[in-house]
C-alpha cells in the first residue's frame, strides 16, 4: 500500500521521538482533528504490518516503537524514499524532477513519457509545464518545444550544471548525508545504495563514484575537506561522466597535461576524475577538472577580509539597528570564518547547510540583512558564492550575539555532532546551556570524525543533527538548530539518566570560572607573551593594516585554547597556507608549545590570514 505525505511525515515523528507520543499531541504538530490521526494511524499500522513491525499503544501513555537504532535508521530511510520518489508527488516535487529528466535526457521528450514516468495524467504534466518554464528562467535555460517532436532545454552547459548541483543538494536529507559519510569512511559496513537520482542515469553512476572515493579515501587524510566539499566533488564527478555521456562537454577538449604531478600532490579531484573516468572510459579534459575543482575565485580577485567583514557588520547592524561592531569576537569570528571560507581552494556555492531552513524560518529579518549587505559589499568574483547557504553561516555568527546570555557551565559531558565551524558550535553551545545548565558540550564534532572524538572524549551522551549507530553511547538526534522538543528530549533524557542535577556534581569538575582572578591574569599574561613571539616570528610579513586586530585574535585564541573552545579542524584548515609557511609555521607552533598551549592547525592556519603570503 501508499502511505500519504502526512502519513509519511506522522510516522517519522513517531521513529524520530525518544518518548511515547499521544494521538493529541501529534494532531496539534500537524494542525490537524484528532479523528483525522487516528485514520492516518490506521493506514501506518497496515504498512507496518507488511514489515512486520508493531506500533505500540497504551490509553493515556500514547504511542512509541521498541526499535533497535539500526531498525529505526533502515525505516526512515525507506520512508524518506518513499516519501521522495511517492506516486503522487505535490507540484513542486514534479516540476524539479521534470527539470532533473529533461538535463539527464539526450533527445526530446514528450508529455505522455514525463507522464508515464511520474505516473501522472498528461494534463497534469501540461499544467506543470507552466511551472517548469518559470523555474528555468533563474537558471537562464529554456524549454523548447516542437509539435510531433517533444521537448528540451537549451541553454549554455554551465548553467545547465549548475541547476543539476542545485537540485540534488536541494533534495539532500541528513539520512543521505550519514549514509554517504558512512560509506566514505566504514568501510566494515555493509554497503547500501546511495538513494540520489533515484530513476536518472545520475543514480547508477553516483555508486560508483561513490565507491572510488571511498577507496581513495581510505590512506589519505582527509582533513583538506570537510563533508559539504566531498560530497560536491563526488556530485560533480558524477555530473561530469553523465554529461559527457551525452557529448556536453562543459568546455574545450583539451587534454590535461599535469596529471602525474597531481596526483604526485595526491590532489583528491584529480585521483577521483582519474579512477571514475577510466571506469566509464572517458577522456581528461582539463576544462572537466576544472568544474571538478569548484568555481575559483582568482587571487587578483580576492578582497580585503577584515575591511569586508567591518563593512558588513555595520551595514548589518544600520539595517536591524543592533550594535553588533560592539562585540569584538563577533568580528573576529566572522573575519576568521570568511577568510577561511573565501581563501579555500575549493568554492563550492552548491553546498549543502542543514540550517538554512530553521534560520530563515526563525530569523527571516536576519537572514535577509545579511543577504542584503552581501550582494553590496562582496566583490563582482565572490559574489558567485551568495547563496542561502552561505547566508546562513554567517547568521549563526549574529545569532551568537543575538543569544548572548549563558546560564551556568554545566556538568553532564556531551559531544555535539553537526556541521561544525566558526559561529555554528558558538551558537550550538549558548542555546544548549542556556536552555539546559547542568550540560557541558566538550567538543563538537562532524560526521566524518564522529566514531574518533567520541571514542578519545567519552561523553555521557550524544547529540548529532544526523542519524547515529553503533556509538556505545547514549545518543539523542536533534534538529540542525535544536528545537524546543528536542531541548525538551534532552531534558527527560538527562533527568531519566542521571536523577537529580546535585548528585552530578562529583561526575565532572568544572572549568576555571571567567571571573577568576588568576585564570584571568593568566590568559591576559600568556595572550601578550604570544603576540609578542609571534609578531617576532613573522616580522615584516604581518600586515602593518591588520595589526590592531591582530592583537585582538591572539589574546581570544589563548582564551579559546585555555577553555578548550579552539576552532573546530573541519573545513578550518588550510593545507596550502600550512605547506607555504612550513618554516614559521613550525617556530608558532613552538612558541605555543613552551607556553603548555596545545594548539591545532585550525587555529594556525586562521593566524596565517594576518600574514603577508605573496
Amino acid at each position: 500500500m501508499q502511505l500519504s505525505k502526512r502519513e509519511i511525515k506522522v510516522l517519522l515523528k513517531l521513529l524520530d521521538s525518544e518518548e511515547s507520543l499521544t494521538t493529541k499531541e501529534l494532531a496539534e504538530h500537524f494542525q490537524v482533528s484528532v479523528r483525522t490521526i487516528k485514520y492516518d494511524l490506521d493506514n501506518i499500522r497496515l504498512w507496518l504490518n507488511d514489515r512486520e513491525i508493531e506500533l505500540h499503544a497504551q490509553r493515556s501513555k500514547g504511542l512509541w516503537f521498541e526499535l533497535t537504532k539500526t531498525q529505526r535508521l533502515t525505516l526512515k530511510n525507506e520512508l524518506l524514499e518513499e516519501e521522495r520518489f511517492e506516486i503522487f508527488p505535490d507540484q513542486k516535487l514534479r516540476v524539479e524532477q521534470i527539470v532533473l529528466k529533461l538535463l539527464f535526457t539526450d533527445a526530446a521528450i514528450t508529455a505522455n513519457q514525463l507522464a508515464d514516468w511520474l505516473g501522472v495524467s498528461k494534463n497534469t504534466i501540461v499544467t506543470d509545464l507552466e511551472k517548469v518554464e518559470l523555474f528555468l528562467t533563474s537558471y537562464q535555460l529554456q524549454l523548447k518545444r516542437q509539435s510531433g517532436q517533444g521537448m528540451w532545454l537549451e541553454g549554455t552547459e554551465e548553467n545547465g550544471r549548475s541547476l543539476i548541483d542545485y537540485l540534488l543538494h536541494h533534495n539532500l536529507t541528513e539520512y543521505d548525508i550519514y549514509q554517504i559519510m558512512n560509506r566514505l569512511t566504514n568501510h566494515d559496513q555493509p554497503k547500501q545504495p546511495i538513494h540520489i537520482g533515484k530513476g536518472l542515469p545520475f543514480y547508477d553512476v553516483y555508486q560508483e563514484v561513490v565507491q572510488q572515493t571511498a577507496e581513495l579515501l581510505d590512506p589519505i587524510n582527509t582533513n583538506e575537506f570537510d563533508y559539504a566539499e566531498l560530497l560536491a566533488i563526488t556530485f560533480r564527478v558524477a555530473i561530469a561522466v553523465c554529461r559527457l555521456q551525452m557529448n556536453r562537454s562543459i568546455g574545450s577538449f583539451t587534454m590535461m597535461s599535469d596529471v602525474q604531478e597531481l596526483i604526485k600532490k595526491q590532489d583528491i579531484p584529480m585521483l577521483l576524475m582519474q579512477a571514475v573516468f577510466g571506469v566509464y572510459d572517458l577522456p581528461l579534459f582539463k576544462d572537466e577538472y576544472d568544474y571538478i575543482c569548484s568555481d575559483r575565485v582568482q587571487d587578483s580577485d580576492h578582497q580585503d577580509i577584515l575591511q569586508l567583514t567591518v563593512r558588513l557588520v555595520q551595514r548589518i547592524s544600520e539595517d536591524l539597528k543592533v550594535d553588533f561592531g560592539e562585540d569584538a569576537q563577533l568580528v573576529t569570528n566572522l573575519f576568521a570564518h570568511l577568510s577561511l571560507r573565501l581563501g579555500k581552494k575549493h568554492l563550492y556555492p552548491n553546498e549543502y547547510n542543514p540550517f538554512v531552513e530553521d534560520i530563515q524560518s526563525m530569523h527571516p529579518q536576519l537572514f535577509v540583512a545579511i543577504e542584503k549587505a552581501c550582494e553590496q559589499e562582496m566583490s563582482c568574483a565572490t559574489k558567485q558564492l551568495i547563496n542561502d547557504s552561505f547566508i546562513a553561516y554567517i547568521a549563526l555568527h549574529f545569532l551568537v550575539y543575538l543569544e548572548k546570555e549563558k546560564s551556568e557551565q554545566g556538568i553532564v559531558r556531551v559531544v555535539y555532532v553537526c556541521s561544525t565551524g566558526l559561529g555554528v558550535t558558538n551558537l550550538i553551545q549558548q542555546k544548549m546551556e542556556e536552555e539546559i545548565p547542568n550540560v557541558e558540550i566538550v567538543c563538537f564534532a562532524s560526521v566524518l570524525n564522529a566514531a574518533s572524538v567520541i571514542k578519545t572524549h567519552k561523553p555521557d551522551l550524544v547529540i548529532s543533527i544526523f542519524p547515529m549507530e553503533d556509538l556505545n553511547c547514549p545518543t539523542i538526534k536533534v534538529s540542525a538548530i535544536p528545537s524546543k522538543e528536542d531541548i525538551q528530549t534532552i531534558k527527560r533524557f538527562m533527568q531519566q539518566t542521571w536523577g537529580d542535577h546535585r548528585s552530578m556534581t562529583a561526575h565532572n569538575p568544572r572549568l576555571p570560572e571567567l571571573n577568576s582572578e588568576e585564570t584571568t591574569r593568566e590568559v591576559i599574561l600568556k595572550g601578550y607573551i604570544l603576540y609578542d613571539g609571534l609578531k617576532k616570528i613573522f616580522g615584516s610579513r604581518l600586515k602593518k593594516e591588520t595589526e590592531e586586530a591582530f592583537l585582538l585574535h591572539v589574546f581570544l585564541m589563548v582564551h579559546r585554547i585555555q577553555f578548550k573552545r579552539q576552532y573546530q579542524l573541519e573545513g578550518n584548515v588550510n593545507p596550502d597556507i600550512l605547506l607555504l609557511n612550513q618554516v614559521l609555521f613550525k617556530q608558532a607552533e613552538q612558541l605555543f608549545s613552551e607556553n603548555d598551549l596545545a594548539v591545532n592547525e585550525a587555529e594556525l592556519t586562521a593566524l596565517f590570514n594576518y600574514v603577508d603570503n605573496r
